[in-house]
């Protein structure tokens, strides 16, 4: 028996320790165990066998309870599980769309006007693979024209044909109305949900006449009358519908069956294609194989394709839709919507009219950055459209959600470093491409990749000093650029030139203009553009000018710069030949904050990364006399000796 201060030390879940204890506690007791040899094979057996059994136990009790909170589940089956309680459906599959435009050979004798019936498949080739869009509605009424003896039916930017990526499958199962928890398991996990038909019909006759349709459940406002379904995703990672029980939604009657159309699609695989389209399979007679020339409207390309929910975001998703509880009021209520149910946005920023410059009163604004999937830079009209229709039964009866493209801060950096070449093994180029692959481009790609981020000065800052033992210090100057293109068809055109943060003059100027080829002229002769203090303290003048023979010359105002709101006016720019000018700002501050629609993004063509050898560290104190600091403006002269990754032409 155990004496008082001898009990079992039972909070350890490591076998080993789990068998210490056992040990201790034998020999600690005042049993026969006490003088034991515990290494011997028979009792050390025993002993393993029990310190086994404690540690399975143990991990079973530790993993069950992990896994029934969703914050802390591994498997996907118990964070669907835990995601079904708060109301939310893991989000499936989603098909790329496409609105397509053009003209469709016809027969002779096809009629005059065709609907173009769902099932419609499209198919093309890209980058050596075929895909298949299909038409999901009925609903587009073409026009017959006749030319000569050619005949075509006419597809028009006003009703174009849409297209998503994939293959409609059906599925039917007979009801049993004996069995109420009875679930329909769809047979394909690469399913989009959001196209989903479900049809319910009297008896195995089917007919489409006698079909019932039945929408997926959205709200609480239901009878035992109300024709709806439910869908989850079970354990085995497929969804399943499941219906009312006549008291909540209509209850199925035996021989009933149900008929589900869906889409199989390649998610993610389908963006990106701009290709030319054709009817495929088509039984109607109307289209002739000649004179079809169908493609995707406005030159765009196929989007908005995204693969099944991960883990990751269907845990951060599933907390933030319970939070929003399905309604648009607050900023943040846009986001977690937009997030949750648009696989191809990656981050949302959302601020009330009245926040927005200028004001406007009664509207919600909202900027989306799609993922690294999705091919272009902005979300495109028709996802727009999707994004705005999704909202309409969420907002606020009064507010107007709209969608505007967000906008880039380029954040210029010229990194200085001075490091002890007595413990590196790297040159100083080496130095410089080390910093830049591995904390500039992780910096930008991790700590400020999205909406409403902060570039921290001190913090990046501190990321360079600590990179490599061999680091003494650094100096990190911060700017902003922004790129303009003048036309060269003649044409005088204006700018806006939005840098999103405050400015300051450093040096006497707030503008380094780099001119990139061709060189900026104007009837043969280098053009310059210079910033100067204005009649305002806060507003500054933009003027061109050309240099002779070391000699200023103004030529005239072009515009002003708002130092408090970073926004820059020009007008009256021409050129001889289309020329890029990119714009580098001093900033007010070494913190660059993306407010709104800004997103940060680190401008590594225009930055500057540059190590120095310590001469000190290197030969010690007397060296101290002719020890050179870095200078805190950018200067020609604050920089020399050194190696350096900076691929523009300007020199600090």
């Amino acid at each position: 028996m155990a004496i008082n201060g001898e009990q079992l030390n039972v909070s350890e879940l490591d076998f080993a320790q789990i068998k210490a204890n056992l040990i201790d506690y034998f020999k600690n007791s005042e049993t026969e165990f006490t003088d034991w040899d515990f290494e011997g094979s028979n009792l050390n057996n025993i002993v393993d066998l029990l310190a086994y059994n404690t540690h399975y136990n143990a991990m079973l009790a530790h993993v069950a309870v992990n896994e029934s909170f969703i914050d802390s589940a591994q498997l996907r089956s118990s964070v669907v599980s835990a995601a079904k309680l708060l109301g939310y459906i893991p989000r499936s599959f989603s098909a790329a769309r496409v609105d397509i435009v053009g003209t469709i050979g016809a027969t002779a004798d096809s009629a005059s006007t065709y609907i173009v019936p769902r099932g419609t498949r499209l198919t093309t080739t890209y980058n050596s693979d075929n895909y298949s869009f299909v038409i999901l509605d009925d609903v587009t009424k073409l026009q017959k024209t006749t030319v000569g003896e050619s005949h075509y039916y006419t597809v028009t930017e006003e009703e174009p044909l849409i297209g998503y990526e994939g293959r409609l499958v059906t599925a039917t199962f007979e009801a049993n109305a004996a069995d109420t928890a009875q679930r329909y398991e769809l047979g394909d996990e690469d399913v989009d949900i959001s196209t989903l038909r479900v049809l319910v019909y009297p008896t195995g006759a089917k007919s489409e006449g006698t079909a019932t349709r039945y929408n997926q459940f959205s709200t609480i406002d239901v009878d035992e009358e109300s024709k709806i379904y439910f869908i989850n995703e079970n354990s085995s990672g497929r969804y399943e519908l499941t219906f009312g029980n006549g008291i909540y939604g209509d209850k199925l009657d035996a021989g009933n069956v149900v008929e589900v159309q869906y889409l199989v699609t390649g998610g993610k695989s389908g963006n990106g294609i701009n290709t030319t389209f054709s009817i495929a399979g088509d039984t109607s007679g109307n289209f002739a194989s000649a004179g079809t020339s169908l493609s995707i409207m406005c030159g765009a390309r196929s989007s908005g394709g995204s693969n099944k929910e991960t883990v990751t975001n269907l845990k951060n998703n599933a907390i933030n839709s319970f939070t929003t509880q399905d309604r648009a009021v607050t900023a943040d209520d846009y986001k977690n919507l937009i997030t949750s149910n648009f696989a191809f946005v990656q981050s949302v920023s959302a601020w009330g009219g009245e926040d927005n410059d200028p004001p406007t009163y009664g509207t919600a604004f909202i900027s989306a950055k799609p993922n690294s999937s999705y091919t272009d830079e902005v979300i495109t009209e028709s996802d727009k459209a999707s994004i705005l229709d999704f909202l309409k039964s969420k907002k606020i009866l009064a507010i107007t959600p709209q969608i505007v493209d967000p906008e880039y801060a380029n954040i210029v950096l010229d990194i200085l470093i001075k490091y002890n070449p007595s413990i590196s093994s790297l040159s100083a180029s080496e130095l410089a491409t080390e910093i830049k692959n591995n904390v500039v481009t992780p910096f930008a790609e991790t700590d400020i990749n999205g909406f409403d981020t902060i570039f921290r000065h001190s913090l990046f800052q501190k990321k360079v000093d600590t990179h490599l033992g061999s680091i003494m210090n650094s100096l990190v100057r911060v700017f902003l650029s922004k790129k303009i293109t003048i036309p060269a068809d003649g044409s005088i055109s204006d700018f806006t030139v939005k840098f999103g943060n405050s400015l300051t003059p450093d040096d006497g100027k707030v503008l380094n203009t780099i001119l990139t080829n061709p060189v900026h002229t104007i009837a043969g002769k280098q053009i310059y553009i210079k910033d100067e203090p204005g009649a305002d303290q806060f507003v500054r003048n933009v003027y061109t000018c050309i240099i002779e023979n070391g000699v200023t010359k103004r030529i005239s105002n072009i515009g002003e710069i708002n130092l408090e709101t970073g926004v820059m006016e020009l007008s009256d720019l021409f050129a001889d030949t289309t020329t890029e000018i990119t714009f580098i700002a001093n900033t007010e501050s070494n913190d660059i904050v993306g407010k709104r629609n800004l997103l940060l993004n680190i401008d590594t063509n225009n930055s500057n990364i540059s190590a120095f050898p310590d001469e000190i560290a290197r030969g010690g104190g007397s060296r101290s006399i002719e020890y050179n600091t870095f200078s805190k403006d950018r200067t020609p002269s604050s920089q020399s000796g050194g190696s350096s990754t900076s691929t523009g032409n300007t020199t600090y």
